[in-house]
């Protein structure tokens, strides 16, 4: 529990707001196709001190997907249509951004959000957490495949259990939202001398990279969002305070894009960020963003990876040495058993990049991660045999493949303002997987259809300073 709302704890009573967004046209649906497609919430502040809990904070709706160009056919149960598992629902927001009615500034703006969900759910949250409170959540499952009834069914139930084609009205959802800030294990003061009350702004995502599959892309599935309400927890200070909220720390992230196409290839910038706590990056088939048949939001495989470095202007940093793997051993030395096609599979886990990733993922020590989706073999998660292309398609179950980097867990985080960061990869350029007896190409050939969007998500620290005579955020 926050130190404030402790210190008062006898003086607060709480509240849930509902609001519903401020610029709702008179149809109240929101959609890139068929409706608005930024959907914008205003958080008044008030006179007396009142905190956001955040992590409580809830956006509520219903989820309609149809078909055809004027989006009147409702989607046929038997066809491939699919959300990705980890994102669900969460797959048709672009961006979302958090600013400070009195500062007048974005406080946080996420973006490449429908990939940052994917990263934080599969990398905090088992199989079970999954299947039970997040798939009633937002539609979130281990695997694509698993997203196809509530995506269909439209479960809108007559008195006698059936289901009658005009009431198909969307499936319902309840979600967080993924936002740092939110998620800081502080809550935000909202007051006249706090933030002065938040606006938050979602901006939706395009048709194509939002149901997927071989039907949606031949009959043009689209999606609409409607009843959209947020729900907000907030404690109301009845007495006078116990202390006062002079400052404010919370997360935020920040989101970067390139690609990497060659099998010895490097991923610099300079982020301007003053307090990294640590860094994730997630990959996917370049060709495969903008085509509606293939996920936009999996968590692909890159290939088989030999190396990582983790740099810091060129120098070896945070750890001093190269992060190494086994598929080097498992898919090159075996090979010299030419006919031998079990040398072309991968039994390992490689440990070391899987630790990293959920190091950066929780903020904290390996020792304190308790539930994730990564496992030697398991139906989504799974690390034996998963080639680079693998849950492409819906169909098969794919993986939860990325990589992080854990700068700083309890400190001031580490200085990118103007330092570069980068991460090198030595990875195979020949290697192929064998999948069910068929030989897949498993390598960064230098050529497109190889080539992988990389998309790097920095966790940064911040301050808020807050007073009567005005608030400052010092990144």
């Amino acid at each position: 529990m926050p130190q404030y709302r402790t210190d008062n704890l006898g003086n607060m009573k709480k509240r849930y707001l509902q609001l519903h967004p401020v610029n709702a046209s008179s149809g109240g649906q929101f959609s890139f196709k068929n409706g608005l497609p930024l959907i914008k919430f205003d958080i008044s502040s008030s006179m007396n001190t009142t905190m956001l809990d955040g992590a409580e904070l809830r956006l509520s709706g219903r989820f309609t997907a149809r078909s055809g160009a004027d989006a009147s056919t409702n989607l046929d149960p038997t066809h491939f249509n699919f959300l990705d598992g980890y994102a669900g629902f969460n797959q048709c927001i672009e961006t979302c951004t958090i600013s400070s009615k009195r500062l007048n500034s974005v406080l946080e703006r996420v973006t490449n959000y429908n990939r940052l969900v994917p990263s934080i759910l599969s990398g905090t949250h088992d199989a079970k957490e999954l299947e039970t409170i997040y798939s009633h959540m937002a539609n979130q499952h281990q695997t694509p495949a698993l997203t196809r009834p509530a995506l269909n069914s439209y479960n809108q139930y007559n008195t006698a259990g059936e289901v009658q084609a005009a009431s198909r009205r969307g499936a319902s959802f309840s979600t967080p939202i993924y936002a740092g800030m939110l998620h800081s294990e502080n809550d935000i003061d909202i007051s006249v001398n706090g933030t002065g009350g938040l606006i938050i702004e979602i901006l939706l995502r395009s048709d194509v990279g939002v149901v997927f599959g071989s039907n949606a892309s031949a009959l043009n599935t689209s999606y609409t969002l409607n009843d959209l309400v947020l729900t907000v927890p907030v404690y109301e200070l009845q007495g006078q305070p116990s202390g006062q909220v002079s400052n404010y720390e919370f997360n935020s992230w920040s989101s970067m894009f390139q690609t990497i196409n060659t099998s010895s290839s490097v991923v610099a910038m300079t982020p301007g960020l003053a307090q990294v706590s640590s860094a994730i990056c997630n990959f996917i088939t370049a060709n495969d963003l903008g085509n509606q048949n293939f996920n936009s939001s999996r968590l692909g495989p890159i290939g088989e990876v030999q190396q990582l470095r983790w740099s810091k202007n060129g120098a070896l940093y945070p750890k001093q040495f190269r992060s190494e793997t086994v598929n080097q051993q498992n898919n090159d030395v075996a090979k010299s058993a030419a006919g031998n096609a079990q040398s072309n599979h991968v039994y390992n886990v490689s440990a070391e990049i899987v630790r990293d990733g959920l190091e950066a993922l929780k903020v904290d020590r390996y020792n304190n991660v308790h539930n994730c989706s990564q496992a030697y073999n398991s139906w989504q998660g799974g690390s034996v045999d998963k080639h680079q292309n693998c849950g492409r398609d819906g169909v098969a179950p794919g993986s939860s493949y990325q990589w992080g980097i854990l700068y700083d867990a309890y400190g001031a985080g580490t200085n990118f303002s103007q330092t570069v960061f980068s991460v090198e990869v030595q990875a195979s350029g020949t290697s192929t997987l064998d999948v069910g007896g068929t030989l897949l190409a498993n390598s960064l050939t230098g050529s497109s259809a190889t080539a992988q969007a990389c998309v790097l998500y920095f966790l940064n620290k911040n301050t808020l300073m807050m007073s009567p005579q005005g608030i400052q955020v010092v990144r």
